[in-house]
């Protein structure tokens, strides 16, 4: 929109500030045209300097008071307009302000931040982080390098000379840039011993020239997966894909939930779906709960579709992530690909989104922007009337409802490619075993047994444990009371590498004391066990075996996830160790035994998801064997052999299974038969903490009393203290909402966000609302 000369242009502005709505701002003179939804500005905001993002022109308004900007940021937008929308519903649904929903959306690297009076700590759209240049060469335009363009310009040719290698080598480098016409000076250099003399040399004849550009590094990683030409598709896989190409080549909102066993050629529906997409001058966003299963995803479809794919996930650098969402607003990419992030890709022509695992909880996010990118996936799909398919070998309770009831469409893969048959699972009851015969419950006879098979036939195997460190707990066999975190109501784990007591939450950590600091007596013990201590004693009982381990200890450095997953591919590793970072989405086919140590740890969380959890987990980790040549095995230890989700992982039952847990859900009003908010209350003070959260309550019951629809459909639970009463030095309290109804507990909690301000005041407290809450611990 432009505006005539004097007149100034209306704009609605989401400044990137933790707080409620928007803003509407005046823009005059030259800024007027450069005014585009999607870039930033620098505004005015109370007494200091704000980034803002615009949202849209609006029609003038007749108010006083009205500030202008103070510049425009970007040349170009970083988010198309259609994106507007689906930031208003994030902000809307999730209860968070939107500036900072789009903040939170937008890499790292963008997210600069105003300065007082001196402007903000940024360049511009190139510099803010600063984006990679390198040097390139370039022949000229008009110039040919050509025998007959040396024979042009007078005499014998440039590069006839007395030694013969040096001629040669000049000739070559001639050569490849007539066939190129550009190149990176970094590669001339590499393959040429004189290429920097050789540049210098013709740049200086006025043949070629250097200059410096802008670049996006690869940041896909080294290919550790085979991507071989697509198979031939089987008569299933055909079926399901005349159906999405259908509904991709409407143009209108549709969902489906793809619901596909472990190894039954889910990923090459979704490859299929994206050329499909591509075909149609279509986009499309793939998303993995991972970040490591980017790396399968991405060889894959860079192999097949070249160069159009890009890649987003927290684990890039800032650098690396604005470079690939430059990219991608620029338009040069078909298909992005990454974890939970991937949502927010800025594709202006998307087509097609694609959830894989749909069912796993790290699409949920647990700290600031609390989203469920599931959920989000599906509104942003329905907002730009495009596809979205869940695919999932064990669906959510929420997703499967909605597929039966007709919310979704249901499609089916009921069998593994080359219809192998599923792993025979086998269940260890720990009680018929003691614990020296079971090794302190870590390795029962029936298990241990099957490794040395497995090592015997030269085979892998997995063993799945979700749980970190050498032992759970520290405890003093004098009074019973553990080594406990200062800051957290949690006791500290110790780990046996470095010797140390840790918490996993807040990072505290300790040399182990030798005297009890409740009691006073030298009675202190490790008890329990974590992976650190399942490996050391596979070193006990196979000392020749090669066992590496898989979790967030081992792998907190770049790049060290993808060189464990290589070397156990490549069959450099004989036992793979792991928490839930071994049981999703890899195909490894040499691995013919997954032992999961203890089925009960799930199990027995406090929560209300902890049976639908377990079972996913014992069924994921049991898909990752017998992808091959050869059958596989699983044997699951546990405690509680006769519980349900055990019973049903050991006979691939979902159907039964979801069966039992939804009349479970229907009876005690959990989703998706009513939505959730969590209010958690986080007080330097207990007692502090504690009145305010009655306090809430009470006028939570206050303004339901005043509704005249919605009440009798709204349960209000609490205040209670958290499972973790004290969390990173916060004592913590929780009030959980249960509404029948969406719309009506949103609108509830409008009013509880109107009203947080007057109840928690300058009290210490802080309110955080967690709408489907996955960690209510």
């Amino acid at each position: 929109m432009m505006s005539h000369d004097g007149e100034k242009q209306y704009i609605q502005v989401a400044v990137c500030l933790p707080v409620s709505g928007t803003f509407t701002y005046t823009v005059g003179g030259t800024l007027a045209r450069e005014i585009e939804a999607g870039k930033r500005v620098l505004v005015p905001f109370s007494k200091q300097r704000s980034i803002g993002y615009i949202l849209r022109t609006i029609p003038a308004e007749e108010r006083k008071g009205l500030k202008d900007i103070l510049s425009v940021i970007d040349p170009y937008p970083l988010f198309p307009p259609d994106m507007v929308e689906f930031f208003e519903w994030l902000s809307s649904y999730y209860h968070y302000p939107i500036g900072m929903v789009i903040k939170a959306a937008l890499p790292t690297g963008l997210n600069v931040a105003a300065r007082g009076g001196q402007g903000i700590s940024t360049k511009g759209w190139q510099d803010s982080v600063g984006l990679l240049k390198r040097v390139f060469v370039t022949v000229r335009s008009g110039v040919h390098i050509d025998g007959s363009f040396f024979d042009r310009k007078g005499g014998s040719s440039p590069i006839v000379s007395r030694h013969g290698r040096r001629a040669e080598n000049e000739s070559a480098f001639l050569e490849l840039l007539h066939a190129k016409r550009e190149l990176p000076l970094g590669e001339l250099i590499r393959n040429f011993r004189n290429g920097r003399y050789l540049v210098d040399k013709w740049v200086r004849k006025g043949v070629l020239k250097k200059s410096r550009k802008p670049v996006v590094r690869d940041v896909s990683g080294e290919e550790i997966f085979i991507s071989p030409k697509p198979p031939q598709l089987n008569s299933t896989q055909k079926e399901i894909l005349e159906v999405i190409e259908g509904k991709i080549r409407e143009g209108r909102y549709h969902s489906y939930l793809l619901h596909g066993v472990t190894d039954s050629g889910k990923t090459e529906v979704y490859y299929h779906a994206v050329r499909v997409a591509i075909q149609l001058g279509k986009q499309s966003i793939i998303m993995v709960p991972e970040i490591a299963l980017t790396v399968q995803q991405a060889s894959l479809f860079k192999a097949r579709l070249k160069k159009r794919v890009a890649i987003l996930h927290s684990a890039l650098s800032p650098g690396q992530r604005y470079e690939q969402w430059i990219s991608i607003v620029r338009g040069e990419a078909d298909v992005v690909i990454g974890a939970r992030s991937a949502l927010f890709a800025p594709l202006p022509k998307l087509g097609l989104i694609i959830l894989d695992e749909e069912h796993d909880p790290s699409y949920k996010q647990d700290e600031k922007f609390r989203y469920q990118a599931r959920d989000a996936a599906v509104m942003r799909s329905k907002l730009l009337n495009a596809l979205v398919l869940l695919g999932s070998g064990t669906p959510s309770i929420q997703s499967y409802h909605n597929a039966v009831s007709g919310k979704y469409g249901l499609l089916h893969m009921p069998e593994r490619i080359g219809k192998k048959g599923a792993p025979a699972i086998n269940i260890i009851d720990m009680t018929e075993f003691e614990d020296t015969k079971s090794r302190g419950g870590i390795l029962s006879p029936p298990l241990q047994e099957a490794i040395g098979e497995n090592l015997a036939k030269a085979e892998q195997t997995i063993l799945f444990l979700n749980r970190r460190g050498f032992s759970a707990l520290y405890l003093c066999r004098f009074c019973g009371n553990t080594v406990r975190c200062p800051n957290c109501d949690l006791s500290l784990t110790y780990h046996k590498d470095s010797d140390t007591l840790l918490c996993h939450y807040c990072g505290y950590g300790i040399q182990p004391p030798k005297i009890c600091p409740s009691c006073g007596k030298e009675q202190l013990k490790p008890y329990g066990f974590g992976t650190e201590r399942v490996v050391d004693t596979l070193a006990e009982v196979f000392p020749d075996a090669r066992v590496e381990r898989m979790d967030r200890d081992t792998m907190r450095h770049k790049g060290e996830v993808h060189q464990v997953l290589k070397r156990f591919l490549h069959r450099g590793t004989d036992i793979l160790v792991g928490t839930q970072m071994v049981t999703k989405g890899h195909h490894f086919p040499y691995v013919t035994l997954v032992g999961v140590i203890s089925a009960d740890l799930s199990l027995n969380w406090p929560d209300f998801r902890a049976g639908e959890t377990t079972f996913q987990l014992l069924s994921q980790v049991a898909g990752r064997t017998g992808r091959g040549a050869s059958p596989g095995r699983v044997f699951i230890q546990t405690y509680n052999p006769s519980h349900y989700a055990i019973r049903a992982a050991e006979d691939y039952d979902y159907r039964g299974f979801f069966s039992r847990e939804i009349r479970l859900r229907r009876q005690l009003n959990y989703p998706p038969f009513s939505s959730i908010a969590n209010l958690r209350f986080l007080g330097n003070s207990k007692g502090k903490t504690e009145q305010i959260a009655g306090h809430m309550k009470m006028r939570i019951g206050q303004i339901i009393k005043k509704q005249q629809k919605g009440k009798k459909d709204v349960q209000v639970l609490g205040p209670v203290e958290a499972p973790i009463a004290k969390l990173k030095g916060k004592y913590r309290q929780q009030i959980l909402i249960k509404s029948r109804r969406p719309a009506y507990l949103n609108q509830l909690l409008n009013e509880v966000d109107r009203i947080s301000s007057q109840v928690l005041g300058a009290r210490g407290v802080r309110l955080i609302i967690d709408i489907d809450p996955y960690q209510m611990i």
